[in-house]
């Protein structure tokens, strides 16, 4: 009957769950129907009674066919054990090197708070626009040699003269750091003291450029500054031009180059004064650069921002008294038909003409021929002989 087998079933089923023998007839009479009888699934209950570990920590219990059981050790526990404590001294490992980049970071900030403009210098150099960073490290060497300079013209002064007509070493810091120079009278003729021989030998100065041939001073005179302002100024608005050097350092250098001598030769024809010096021409001539850089790119959103600042440039210029407004407008057109040139077309592999052979048709010209020996010359002669160009020294062919 159904209630027989099921009772054989059970029988034999716990037999083989207590893992005792079976026997012959018993097997041979049930084997089949116990396989044929449907396993009952395993359903969970209440925690064994005297269990003090709460709920959601003490072990499972399943019951299976009226039989109690509790759950079973894993033996692939220590191994669990052993990854989550390589994991967390992998982690200690890793928080330990990031509080340590921490503190290095932390130091190199403090570092530069210590050496003003190092950071600038760092940055440029990591990027790799090196031409940048030369440029700024060349023209503080050149400010820094300028007050010296003056100094030492103070200080040459001063030895000739009684202690009634001596001047302070304060005017030298003066002349340096604000561009305010003191003039007297020496052998019948107006003299500026604190003026360094390296501005006087490589300065923008009208009449020495047209009359004794020292067409060297439409390049030199952009690494001279007149002032603390002046040269922060300048210096900080070639840092925001640097990224423009990435892919393209040839152009970048010849259009700072070419731009910075248009400009001084923009401002001489247009009769803006007599002395100048300064790097806004090549500077504005890097803002041309960056004008034809996001208009081929097509970047209008950068384009637009550009040329804003280039038209408030040129505004300010004019404003303020004292700005040579037509060197900015020399070297933002010069910048802008050299970037034009020089500079990667869309959807071309090279431009128009490789800056080599732009430079060597420039060179090749009568202008350029006699420009590279008189530049020559005048570097000779200012390391030589300092303040023997500002007395007027002929550098004719």
């Amino acid at each position: 009957s159904s209630a027989a087998i099921s009772c054989s079933s059970f029988g034999v089923w716990g037999q083989i769950m207590h893992g005792a023998p079976l026997a012959g007839s018993g097997v041979h009479t049930c084997d089949m129907q116990l396989l044929r009888q449907p396993r009952v699934s395993p359903t969970r209950i209440a925690p064994v009674p005297g269990n003090t570990l709460p709920r959601r920590f003490a072990r499972p219990t399943f019951q299976d066919e009226g039989r109690r059981c509790s759950g079973t050790w894993s033996p692939l526990l220590p191994a669990a054990v052993l990854a989550g404590g390589a994991l967390l001294a992998q982690r200690g490992r890793l928080a330990g090197r990031l509080r340590a980049q921490q503190a290095a970071e932390t130091w190199q900030k403090k570092d530069e708070f210590r050496v003003p403009g190092l950071g600038m210098l760092k940055d440029l150099w990591r990027r790799h626009l090196r031409i940048s960073a030369v440029l700024m490290v060349l023209m503080v060497v050149i400010w820094f040699c300028q007050g010296w300079g003056g100094l030492t013209q103070l200080q040459a002064y001063n030895s000739g003269m009684p202690d009634s007509r001596m001047l302070p070493i304060s005017s030298a810091l003066e002349s340096w750091l604000f561009g305010v120079h003191q003039f007297v009278q020496h052998h019948g003729r107006r003299v500026a003291l604190t003026l360094s021989p390296l501005e006087l030998d490589f300065a923008m100065d009208i009449p020495l450029v047209a009359e004794c041939g020292q067409i060297h001073r439409l390049l030199t005179a952009c690494f001279l500054h007149n002032g603390f302002f002046h040269i922060v100024f300048n210096i900080g608005y070639l840092y925001t031009l640097a990224p423009l050097e990435a892919g393209a350092p040839g152009p970048f250098l010849l259009t700072f180059v070419l731009a910075g001598m248009a400009g001084n030769a923009a401002w001489m024809s247009m009769g803006g004064g007599q002395r100048a010096l300064g790097a806004s021409g090549g500077l504005c001539g890097l803002l041309g650069f960056e004008l034809v850089s996001r208009l081929r790119m097509r970047q209008v959103r950068d384009f637009q921002r550009a040329a804003q600042a280039a038209f408030g440039l040129l505004v300010l210029g004019a404003l303020l008294p004292g700005v040579g407004n037509w060197a900015h407008v020399g070297g933002l057109a010069t910048g802008f038909a050299v970037a034009l040139l020089t500079t990667r077309r869309s959807g071309y592999r090279s431009a128009l003409v490789p800056w080599p052979l732009l430079l060597l048709v420039l060179v090749a010209l009568p202008f350029g021929r006699q420009f590279l020996p008189a530049l020559g010359r005048a570097l000779a002669l200012g390391v030589t002989s300092p303040g023997a160009l500002g007395r007027g020294w002929l550098l004719g062919p």
